[in-house]
């Protein structure tokens, strides 16, 4: 069973909005269970919402003590929002951010560098 979760981009030049989780204990991509962009462009008011991506991986879920499957949605919303902006390379130096969710950043980065290689040729 797939578990499937919306990550919400929101860029600022080269910084992403991230919120803190008290549950965590660090800094995350905003977020949606399920996979739903209406949800989304109701959640942030805009209809300027792009899917980017999506990902199937396998992850070990710290709450249930298991590895599980997950299906990311990667949506950009370009729409100025108040809050907390880091660069990627910022993100993986914060608490806990490295240890359990380099996966999503690594999909991001991975998304951002091969549009960019698309551009220069």
């Amino acid at each position: 069973m797939e578990n499937i979760h919306s990550i919400i981009i929101i860029k600022k030049d080269d910084k992403f909005l991230n919120y803190y989780d008290n549950r965590w204990k660090m800094y995350l991509f905003p977020s949606f269970e399920g996979n739903d962009i209406n949800k989304i462009k109701d959640y942030y008011q805009t209809d300027n919402v792009n899917i980017l991506f999506d990902k199937v991986h396998k992850k070990y879920s710290v709450p249930n003590k298991k590895i599980k499957t997950y299906h990311h949605y990667f949506y950009e919303v370009n729409k100025k929002v108040d809050g907390e902006y880091f660069t990627l390379e910022e993100l993986l130096t914060l608490p806990n951010v490295e240890k359990y969710n380099s996966d999503i950043i690594t999909f991001i980065e991975e998304y951002y560098a091969n549009l960019n290689n698309e551009k220069k040729h």
